[in-house]
């Protein structure tokens, strides 16, 4: 491969990587906040962390989220850290860049379907380009590549695990809530690996046509 199409291949991976990580920011800040969905996440386990440990919330949130980079990295390689640190920098000037205004209105159940759907895709282009969003996602890539399980099955199994131990914080409800909108995140994300509409490997012979 000379160098222009190396090239062409990069800015084709960054900008792919770039939309994805655009429809996550997108999802949390016009879904996810608003709407105050609560998922199994490392948000979710830095407040039950904080309940035992008396550490600032947002300081637990990025030592979970470097322990999993760290994680990820040594298990996934190389292109996977570097790739995930841009998607890590980009996610918060995104989320500055939407309007924190709720632009279009539902009921809740339209608003969390809505949440899914936009969520899925961006994490689902990240998962095709063998990065993640961070988190739990990054802990999951790693087990389905060492156990050959669904990334979808491992990322409802994790998320629900961490949703059932904040009940502690949110109470059963919102954790019962917040566990069947994280299995129902790793049932789309297995669907739309299986589906082919936006199949891991249609985008990756996208990329390597460059």
């Amino acid at each position: 491969m000379n160098n222009s199409s190396a090239i062409r291949k990069t800015l084709k991976e960054y900008g792919l990587l770039s939309i994805g990580t655009f429809l996550i920011a997108l999802a949390v800040k016009q879904y996810m906040i608003p709407c105050r969905i609560i998922t199994g996440s490392v948000s979710g386990l830095a407040l039950l962390l904080n309940e035992i440990i008396a550490i600032d919330d947002s300081l637990l949130v990025l030592i979970l989220n470097l322990m999993c980079l760290l994680i990820g990295t040594i298990n996934l390689g190389k292109k996977f850290g570097v790739r995930s640190i841009f998607v890590s920098v980009m996610l918060p000037i995104m989320m500055k860049i939407i309007p924190d205004e709720q632009l279009i209105r539902s009921s809740y159940i339209s608003e969390v379907m809505m949440f899914l759907s936009i969520l899925t895709a961006g994490q689902c282009i990240l998962f095709a380009l063998d990065t993640s969003s961070g988190g739990l996602d990054t802990i999951a890539e790693v087990l389905s590549k060492k156990t050959s399980l669904p990334l979808g099955l491992m990322i409802g199994v994790l998320g629900v695990a961490v949703a059932l131990f904040t009940a502690y914080i949110y109470g059963l409800q919102i954790a019962i809530s917040g566990s069947l909108i994280t299995i129902l995140n790793g049932l789309l994300i297995n669907i739309v690996n299986h589906a082919g509409s936006i199949s891991y490997t249609k985008i990756r012979k996208l990329i390597s046509q460059a």
